[in-house]
C-alpha cells in the first residue's frame, strides 16, 4: 500500500467516523459509558474465566449499545490485546506451535482484506454480521462431534487468513475457533495458550492495520485505559468469586443474554434500521 493510498483511506475513516458522530447519538462516549464498558470488560473477562469462552463476543456486544462498529471494533481489539498479552504470558510454555506457525503464515494478507472490506461495509450491515456471528458462537459451543476429530494440520493455514479477514470485519471470532482447535493431542492448557496466542496476533494486527487507515486510538485513550486493567483484574478474580455458582444455571443466562444481543444486532440495528 503506497503512502496515497493509505492518506486516501485514512480520509475515508475519518469521513465515515465524523458522519457516525452527528447522526448516531451513542457516537461520543460519555464518563458514565466508560465506567459502564469498564465494568462490562471486567464481568466478561470474569465469565471467560468461569465458561471457558464468550467473554469477548459478549463485550464486542455490548460496546455496539453505546459505540459505534467504526470505534468499538477497533477499541474492543486494543482491550483484547491486554486480555490475550497476560494469557500468553501466562502459558507461555504450553504452546502448539505447529498449529500457531501454520495459522500465523497468512493472517496478514487476510487483515489487509478485511481492512479493505470494512471500510466499504455500511454500519447497520457490520453490526449485523457480529449479530450473527454471536449466534455463530453460540451454536458452535453445541457441536461437540467437532472436538472429537482432529482437523489436519494444512487446515489452519487458510483458516489463519478466514480469521484475518472477520477479524476486522466482525470482531470476535474465538468461540468459533476454540471448537475448531480442541484435538485429542493437545492439553487444556494448550489448547488455552493457543488460542490465547491467536487472538495476541490477531488483535495487534487489527491495532496495526486500523492505524494505518487512520483510526485515533488516541481519541478513545481513555476508554481503552479504564478498560484495559478492569478486563486483567476481571480474569483473576473471575474463577475465584465466581466458581461458587452453579454453572448450570449460570451457563443457561449467559446464553441467553448473547442470544439477546445477536438477535437485537441483526433485527433491530440491520433489518429495521432507517
Amino acid at each position: 500500500m503506497n503512502r496515497w493510498q493509505s492518506k486516501t483511506q485514512a480520509s475515508r475513516l475519518s469521513d465515515r467516523i465524523e458522519q457516525e458522530a452527528k447522526t448516531r447519538s451513542y457516537a461520543v462516549v460519555s464518563t458514565p459509558e466508560i465506567l459502564f464498558l469498564s465494568i462490562a470488560a471486567f464481568c466478561t473477562s470474569a465469565l471467560t474465566a468461569v465458561v471457558g469462552a464468550g467473554g469477548g463476543t459478549a463485550l464486542i456486544a455490548i460496546m455496539l449499545q453505546i459505540m459505534s462498529p467504526l470505534a468499538a471494533i477497533p477499541v474492543h481489539g486494543a482491550v483484547q490485546l491486554a486480555s490475550n498479552t497476560a494469557r500468553v504470558w501466562l502459558f507461555r510454555q504450553h504452546m502448539a506451535w505447529p498449529i500457531i506457525i501454520r495459522f500465523i503464515a497468512l493472517m496478514p494478507f487476510g487483515v489487509a482484506l478485511g481492512l479493505l472490506l470494512f471500510q466499504g461495509l455500511p454500519t447497520r450491515v457490520i453490526e449485523g454480521l457480529i449479530g450473527i456471528f454471536v449466534l455463530i458462537s453460540l451454536a458452535t459451543r453445541q457441536l461437540k462431534s467437532l472436538e472429537a476429530k482432529d482437523l489436519p494440520l494444512w487446515v489452519f493455514i487458510p483458516m489463519g487468513f478466514v480469521t484475518g479477514v472477520l477479524n476486522m470485519m466482525v470482531g470476535v471470532i474465538a468461540p468459533v475457533l476454540g471448537v475448531l482447535v480442541m484435538r485429542k493431542d493437545l492439553s487444556k492448557e494448550q489448547v488455552v495458550g493457543t488460542l490465547g496466542f491467536f487472538g495476541f496476533v490477531g488483535n495487534l494486527l487489527k491495532i496495526a492495520g486500523f492505524t494505518l487507515v487512520g483510526f485515533s486510538f488516541l481519541e478513545h485513550g481513555w476508554t481503552i485505559a479504564c478498560m484495559v486493567p478492569a478486563a486483567i483484574m476481571g480474569t483473576r478474580v473471575g474463577r475465584a468469586v465466581l466458581s461458587n455458582l452453579d454453572d448450570r444455571y449460570f451457563v443457561i443466562g449467559f446464553r441467553s443474554v448473547l442470544l439477546a444481543l445477536g438477535l437485537k444486532l441483526i433485527v433491530y440495528d440491520m433489518i429495521l434500521a432507517r
